[in-house]
């Protein structure tokens, strides 16, 4: 997602709802609108066309009065016939986006892929939205859609399917500023899960070249790295992440990891320090050298935890119990060769 971008047209939701009691106006569909009631909004005269309508919905979203502005793009439907509708409907969906309305922004990208199947944008949202439902094989399927689109709006004749993403298909896709950034992000993180790694980087390139300005892209890539056991690049682009956003927390958390992997605890402690109390940051360390299978190294950090402060001692202390439970499993192994 490129951001929160005004596009002279902007998105736009339905309902159904009389605009007015005049038989001389057109009627309108609010039944995507939330907002203060419409009738506060705006004591203005109606819009006479689509492109009015858009452009004082324009004009209020740079004002920052949301609700005005998804009034105004509400009624820019209103009118027959709608050039602009599939992305007047994308905007709104963005809009319902950033205020956490999931349920509005998907029927608003539902309506605008309905306006035009090869809205890269609305088929990619639908497929991040998807995704962090938890409904992974739709939010593919979608992803998968908004790149194949955008290929069609670059004129180019690649394509990609379910059962077909090699490293191939891939390399040939077209990518450009206005490429559904967060669709290739997506298809990235799924290759990934299904410890397709190279296949995964290629798609984070393919993002990372349509919104360079991206940290998670980083963030991504650097991870992808770290779970096919390549410390030195995973490394180096979790560096780049945080050279961009120092704060940002999931960047810290996995260059910790990266420096557990590394033998590096003292680093990682530090890195964990950053956005941790001291006795979390401890048992971070413990727990995750615990996962490595190294409980011997895990138990002084568990220790340390629960010396720290009393209150954390329950989940510290479970952590030292199965710690030192591995340990004595490990030496009863030993002893039994």
């Amino acid at each position: 997602m490129k951001g929160f971008r005004i596009f002279t047209l902007v998105l736009c939701f339905i309902g159904i709802q009389a605009c007015s009691s005049s038989n001389n106006q057109p009627q309108y569909d609010t039944s995507l609108y939330s907002g203060r009631p419409i009738d506060t909004l705006t004591q203005d005269p109606p819009p006479v066309s689509e492109v009015e309508a858009l452009q004082r919905g324009d004009a209020a979203l740079a004002a920052k009065n949301i609700d005005l502005a998804l009034y105004e793009y509400i009624r820019s439907l209103s009118f027959e016939p709608t050039v602009y509708a599939d992305k007047t409907f994308y905007t709104i969906g963005q809009i319902h986006l950033s205020r956490g309305n999931n349920e509005l922004a998907e029927s608003a990208f539902l309506k605008s892929v309905d306006e035009n199947p090869n809205n890269p944008m609305a088929l990619q949202q639908l497929g991040n939205l998807y995704t962090q439902l938890g409904r992974v094989d739709e939010g593919q399927t979608y992803f998968l859609r908004s790149v194949n689109a955008d290929q069609v709006r670059m004129g180019s004749q690649a394509t990609i399917d379910f059962n077909d993403m090699s490293i191939d298909s891939v390399q040939e896709l077209k990518v450009d500023s206005d490429s559904p950034a967060i669709a290739y992000m997506g298809l990235g993180i799924l290759a990934d899960i299904d410890h397709n790694y190279e296949t995964a980087r290629l798609f984070y390139d393919k993002s990372y070249t349509a919104e360079p300005r991206s940290t998670k892209v980083l963030i991504n890539q650097g991870y992808s790295y770290y779970m096919s056991g390549d410390y030195i690049n995973a490394s180096n682009y979790t560096q780049k992440a945080l050279k961009r956003e120092p704060n940002n927390e999931r960047a810290q958390n996995n260059m910790a990891l990266i420096y557990l992997a590394q033998g590096k605890e003292n680093k990682a402690l530090n890195m964990f320090d950053r956005h941790l109390e001291k006795p979390e940051a401890l048992n971070n360390v413990g727990y995750f050298l615990m996962l490595q299978g190294m409980p011997e190294k895990a138990i002084p950090y568990f220790q340390q935890a629960i010396d720290a402060k009393a209150s954390y001692y329950k989940l510290a202390n479970d952590n030292l119990e199965r710690a030192l439970a591995e340990v004595r499993a490990k030496e009863v192994i030993v002893s039994s060769n």
